[in-house]
């Protein structure tokens, strides 16, 4: 291989990598991508991806000479659209339907493209995932309005902290301090409002459970640095999330009194559905699903609600995750293999479903002030053997039905 062809080749596998580990693609998922296609491009890569930095090691077969490069990466939200058109991208590579210099053009296109959802649509979306959410919990019809106008609020500063680099490291703190202060203002005016509900229903959009389930899925598939990496990220998340909202009620407290709000104790109903309806939706939306693969993780979330449910009769409550789990890897597994697609687009919208991320916030706050915001909570113990519940059930349907593609 010539010079100037190992050097093109290098940077479009730096691109891809930086440009999949931006859409949101695990790190073991992406380490084994990037492996998979410079071998098939003719050069040996070894790769180190966490999720703030990654490490491209090159060598060409049979030579000694190596390239290294490191890059410095952020954490972002999941763009299962722009991964999805990534990896349709790398099939055309592989196919050597266009060259590499097309193909780093049209990374560069796939990252500059719009949003297959308008804003105002986006808004509407976090509005909904938190009135669906405070529905599950069994909040009242009063309380589901101040959550939906919370969670549009939280959306309202995550635009305005792409303008600003300080807003954007304060962003979870802050978002938790306004929601929870303006929430109790709402209560003292006269609104009847269970306030830990309300404010967790609002800032629901930031409970990183799904980030905690990537995290001890990469653990479990020895990808020690990463997984470790992102559950104190996660962890982390949810502290300043709460203290926060501690903050915010406390900011309250100096001018008047909240009043207190009986639990409610949440039940199953045709709400409950509707409400998973909702929350399906709007994360079609949030992470960015495309009109085409809408329908198939809208059915996702439908089908992991519901084996969760037959799994809850069947096993103890904090294991039912693990046959969710199990029945949407494999409709995700069979989903890629039938459609040539990442199994990432329907995998997720089911799975955030299941991810027990709120009880992380509710056992941090039985944890400090031993009281619980809602009457049907979980301990600590259970809260993670929820959480490797469904590590397990991935881990199975992998091994039921593999996926036809290793991302």
């Amino acid at each position: 291989m010539q010079a100037s062809e190992l050097g093109q080749l290098r940077r479009f596998i730096i691109k891809l990598g930086t440009s999949l580990h931006s859409y949101g693609a695990p790190a073991h998922r992406l380490e084994n991508l990037l492996e998979e296609v410079t071998h098939t491009l003719g050069i040996e890569g070894v790769f180190l991806v966490t999720p703030t930095a990654m490490h491209f090691l090159f060598r060409e077969k049979d030579s000694d000479e190596e390239y290294n490069h490191i890059e410095r990466v952020q954490p972002n939200l999941f763009d299962l659209n722009r991964l999805a058109r990534t990896h349709e991208l790398v099939d055309a590579v592989l196919a050597k339907q266009i060259d590499l210099s097309q193909a780093r053009a049209q990374l560069e296109q796939i990252k500059t493209m719009p949003d297959p959802y308008p804003r105002w649509l986006m808004l509407l979306a976090w509005g909904v995932l938190s009135a669906s959410f405070a529905l599950v919990c069994g909040a009242q019809w009063q309380e589901i309005i101040a959550a939906s106008a919370a969670g549009c609020f939280a959306y309202l500063l995550v635009l305005l902290s792409e303008r600003s680099k300080h807003l954007e490291e304060m962003l979870e703190p802050l978002t938790a301090l306004l929601i929870a202060f303006m929430v109790s203002a709402a209560t003292a005016l006269g609104a009847k409002l269970n306030v830990p509900i309300v404010v967790l229903a609002g800032v629901i959009a930031y409970i990183p459970g799904l980030v905690m389930t990537i995290g001890l899925r990469e653990l479990a598939a020895r990808h020690v640095l990463s997984g470790t990496v992102r559950i104190m990220d996660a962890g982390m998340t949810v502290f300043k999330l709460y203290f926060g909202a501690m903050f915010g009620l406390a900011l309250a407290a100096i001018w008047w009194t909240t009043p207190q709000i009986p639990l409610q104790v949440a039940t199953v109903s045709i709400w409950s559905y509707l409400a998973v309806f909702g929350l399906s939706l709007s994360l079609l939306i949030i992470f960015k699903i495309s009109w085409r693969d809408a329908p198939w993780g809208l059915l996702a979330g439908g089908i992991a609600y519901l084996s969760a449910s037959l799994g809850a009769e069947v096993f103890e409550l904090s294991l039912a995750g693990l046959i969710g789990a199990l029945v949407v890897g494999i409709y995700a597994n069979a989903y890629s293999v039938l459609k040539n697609r990442p199994t990432s687009i329907v995998l997720l919208p089911g799975i955030v479903l299941l991810v027990p991320g709120s009880k992380m916030y509710i056992g941090l706050n039985n944890f400090v002030t031993g009281e619980s915001i809602l009457a049907n909570t979980m301990n600590s113990a259970q809260i993670l053997l929820a959480f490797m519940a469904i590590v397990a059930g991935l881990m199975f349907a992998n091994l039921i039905l593999p996926p036809k593609r290793r991302h």
